[in-house]
This record gives C-alpha cells, sequence and structure tokens, in this order.
C-alpha cells in the first residue's frame, strides 16, 4: 500500500413487474483506506479531491467530522489513521438516471395440471464490465414430485427454491432464458392464480462504478491518494415481476 485509498461500494435495488421497471434505487458510499496506524504520534491523512459524475446525483451526504465542503465538487479530508475502511461520503442517484444492470421478465404457464415458467434475461451494454457469477433463483409454489429444468439448476426443496448460477452475461449478446417445467396439483392451489417470483444476485468491480460518479485528485498529477477498484452489487436479491400468460 503506496498511500491513502479511495473506492465506492455501490447497491442498486430493482423490481420489474412482468417486463416493465416498477421500482429502482441506487446509493453509494465513499470508503477511504488509510495508511496502517504505526503509534500513538501518528500524522492524521489530510489531502483534497474532488468528485465527478453527479449529474444523477439526488442527494449527497458527507462525514462532517472527516470532510469539509471547498464548493464547485472539491472537498478537503482530514482523518486519524485506521485500520478499518471508513465512510466519508455517501449519495443517492434519482431513479430516472438510475442505470439498470440487468433486465430480466418472468412468465409462466399454467395449463391444466402442468406449470411452465420462463426467466428470460439480458444485460446493459452499457455496464463497465460484464456481469460474472449471477444467481437467479425461482421461489417454487409447491414441492415438486417432477421437475424438468433447463439449464441444469439446484433444487432446496425444504425452501422450495431452484436456484441457476450464470457464469457470464455478455454486453451485447441476445437474452438467456432459463427454464423450469413441474405438475401442479390442482387441490394446492384451491383454484387461485399460482404466484410466482424470482430474485436475481450479482455483484461486479472494476475502475469505474455503475453510476459514473469519479474521485479525482485536486489538482492533475497529484497523487495524494490512490483509486482502488469500485464494486457494485444487488442490495439483495432483487425482485422479479410476474407475466402471466394464457395457456
Amino acid at each position: 500500500m503506496k498511500g491513502p485509498e479511495m473506492y465506492i461500494l455501490e447497491e442498486i435495488s430493482t423490481e420489474f413487474r412482468e417486463s416493465l421497471l416498477a421500482r429502482v434505487g441506487l446509493m453509494g458510499v465513499v470508503y477511504l483506506k488509510t495508511l496502517p496506524p504505526k503509534s500513538s504520534d501518528d500524522k492524521e491523512t489530510e489531502f483534497s479531491f474532488k468528485i465527478e459524475g453527479t449529474s444523477g446525483v439526488k442527494r449527497l451526504i458527507i462525514q462532517s467530522s472527516r470532510v469539509s465542503s471547498l464548493g464547485s465538487g472539491m472537498f478537503h479530508l482530514k482523518t486519524t489513521p485506521s485500520n478499518e475502511p471508513v465512510p466519508i461520503m455517501k449519495y443517492s442517484l434519482l431513479p430516472r438516471l438510475t442505470p439498470v444492470p440487468l433486465r430480466v421478465r418472468l412468465i409462466k404457464r399454467h395449463s391444466g395440471t402442468l406449470l411452465s415458467i420462463m426467466i428470460q434475461y439480458v444485460s446493459n451494454p452499457n455496464l463497465p464490465a460484464p456481469l460474472n457469477d449471477i444467481t437467479f433463483v425461482l421461489k417454487l409454489p409447491v414441492d415438486p414430485t417432477l421437475l424438468k429444468v433447463t439449464p441444469k439448476a439446484i433444487l432446496n426443496r425444504s425452501l422450495k427454491e431452484l436456484k441457476w448460477i450464470v457464469k457470464e452475461i455478455p454486453l451485447n449478446g441476445g437474452p438467456g432464458r432459463l427454464r423450469a417445467q413441474m405438475p401442479v396439483d390442482s387441490s394446492e392451489d384451491g383454484g387461485e392464480e399460482i404466484e410466482v417470483f424470482g430474485y436475481v444476485k450479482f455483484s461486479a468491480q472494476g475502475d469505474k462504478s455503475l453510476s459514473g460518479f469519479s474521485l479525482q485528485p485536486a489538482s492533475e498529477g497529484n497523487k495524494d491518494f490512490y483509486e482502488v477498484n469500485h464494486r457494485y452489487e444487488s442490495e439483495r436479491e432483487s425482485m422479479v415481476g410476474l407475466s402471466d400468460v394464457a395457456a
């Protein structure tokens, strides 16, 4: 570690109903990692920096005990050394300007005693890098006696969950599809519409944030801090909306 490091962690939550985006939100946190403390008389970490890519920011909060605003996107930081990364700034984005990493659609068809489900997904082509190791979880309405899936998936009978792990989703690839088919006894749904929903979980890291929010030195060529890999991830397993298709 050559000097103080800064990085951004962003958490995004989305909800789709059918193929439409019903809700989206993004929260970002800027972290500072100082040189580790060595003695009680260690000097404080102190430098100025600026932020860019803030056109979509709805709200920005600074840790006032460590950071002060100098105006025009410039800030001054002063803090004691710490062994752990310290959050110094938080922000949220306007929903209409929040990039969505992955668009998903869940389709079900209930015909007689047969229930067919498909999850369709496609990547945002403008992501900084492709998503890797994406987890899709489908909550099943019943514990299936017979189950047919494409591609292979992991079944958790106690939780009534079906899980797929997709290694990578290409930025400019066509839609991916996950399918499941199972018999459903008409007595199990009591004549009511069967509800099916699912979740998606992902994370990625790279030299750019998802939102475009960036950290810059106060002046060109200045090396008061080092910018390391940023990370973004689903806040929790993002909800996939329901689409009902008649047989």
